[in-house]
């Protein structure tokens, strides 16, 4: 019956936005009609979603599972926190994100609890999505369709259904981190200085980050240097800055104090998943795998050598000054993907990073075939990145062998490579070009 009546408030909700659609284009107004329509191709995969929840008439346990029950053992017995169920261990979540998961939806019934966070869910996805127009028009998007193309390729797809059908927190992650990003932009463009209430906000939304996704934590390395010059890292004031940070990370997580055994079981959760790491095909090759299954030594091999190519990005990144905070962000989000073996996890938040290298590069103020013609690779490369949004490797997670509750479009998981390395070659002929192009819109521009 809940699942219902909540079935009725989102249908209802899909409804008030199409409604509102009609509306603003009887009257005219067309400034946000561009954003309105991504919320609702959203609020439908959502409702899909639970739509066959409703139809499977049982709540799934899934991602949302681990942090409900995670948070009723946090109240229980924390030193059981992280423990190993069937061979693997569930929680990769470091303290605080949980904690609040045991002060709040974990003292609920589990079907309201997983009810009210499937609903902050589309909120957060409603936030991701405004986010990164703020973000596409900061950076010189100025057409509204233009930035429609872009927020309509990250609204659809397999990967939002999958959120929604694991009812994880990558909306919330991404909503944050776009946040952040967008902030920091608009701060340096109007040249407003950063005092503490700005840095506070800022790394204690960062350290939280990083508590739901750990791997972040190279993001917000980059982060936190990217302002500070070589002769200035022992400054009194930027001293000041990772005393902040620390502060607030250990303060997030001072559950490690209470339980110092935590922190081994922690360590162990983390060499699990970088053992994990070495055993794993990238998400791109898997194909190449069912086809010619790679031999386990020869992906260690290579998961090794892409770690250290990785690394040694991540460290160029951390140390340059010569790329604006962005672009740091994207070309480490790009490097993610294609490096590392675990970025399907997080692909959600990676991709739309990823998009905004095409901006320096998309031309404006044609119309008709220029247009298309003086944009193939911007175009093409949205297509790609799309088409990863569609494809999906997995079957029905519901019943694997009977009814898949998502089409096997493009192949499956032929679809990932295909578009992964369409993605790079646009963004490496791009690369390559880049003065022809850049030249080019200046000249345009000017």
């Amino acid at each position: 019956m809940l699942i219902w009546f909540l079935s009725i408030i989102w249908l209802s909700l899909i409804f008030f936005l199409i409604c509102l659609f009609l509306y603003l284009r009887k009257k005219k107004n067309y400034e946000i009609l561009y954003i309105i329509i991504p919320l609702i191709c959203i609020g439908i995969w959502a409702l899909y979603c639970l739509t066959l929840v409703t139809i499977n008439q049982e709540i799934p346990f899934w991602d949302f599972g681990i942090y409900y029950y995670s948070g009723r053992q946090l109240l229980i017995n924390p030193n059981s926190f992280y423990k190993k169920d069937y061979g693997y261990w569930g929680v990769i979540y470091l303290p605080f994100f949980l904690m609040l998961w045991a002060i709040s939806l974990s003292l609920l019934p589990y079907n309201i609890s997983y009810l009210i966070w499937y609903g902050l869910n589309y909120i957060f996805a409603i936030l991701l999505v405004l986010e990164f127009n703020k973000i596409l028009k900061l950076l010189g998007i100025r057409e509204k369709m233009h930035r429609f193309l872009f927020l309509m390729v990250i609204s659809n797809g397999f990967l939002i259904f999958h959120q929604f059908a694991l009812n994880q927190s990558k909306f919330l992650v991404g909503a944050i981190l776009l946040f952040i990003l967008r902030r920091e932009i608009q701060y340096n463009k109007e040249e407003k200085e950063k005092d503490f209430k700005y840095k506070f906000i800022t790394y204690f939304l960062f350290c939280m980050i990083v508590t739901m996704a750990p791997y972040f934590i190279f993001l917000l390395l980059i982060f936190m240097f990217h302002d500070i010059p070589f002769g200035e890292l022992f400054k009194k004031e930027n001293l000041k800055t990772y005393g902040l940070v620390a502060v607030i990370f250990l303060s997030q997580n001072f559950l490690f104090f209470i339980y110092p055994g935590l922190i081994l079981d922690y360590f162990e959760v983390l060499k699990f998943y970088q053992i994990l790491q070495f055993r794993l095909v990238h998400y791109y090759l898997i194909i190449i795998n069912e086809i010619f299954i790679i031999p386990n030594m020869t992906q260690f091999i290579v998961s090794l050598i892409l770690l250290i190519i990785l690394g040694e990005i991540i460290g160029f990144l951390i140390i340059t000054k010569k790329l604006k905070i962005h672009e740091k962000f994207s070309y480490f989000a790009i490097s993610f993907i294609f490096l590392y073996s675990l970025a399907d996890k997080t692909l959600i938040i990676l991709l739309p990073l990823t998009l905004l290298l095409f901006i320096p590069y998309f031309h404006q103020d044609v119309r008709g075939r220029d247009f298309f013609k003086k944009n193939k690779y911007i175009l093409i490369g949205l297509l790609s990145v799309l088409g990863i949004y569609l494809s999906v490797n997995v079957v029905n997670p519901f019943n694997p062998v009977e009814n898949p509750l998502y089409p096997n479009i493009f192949g499956g998981s032929a679809g990932y490579l295909i578009f992964t390395v369409l993605l790079g070659i646009c963004l490496l002929k791009l690369h390559l070009d880049k003065d022809f192009y850049i030249v080019e819109r200046k000249t345009e521009d000017g």
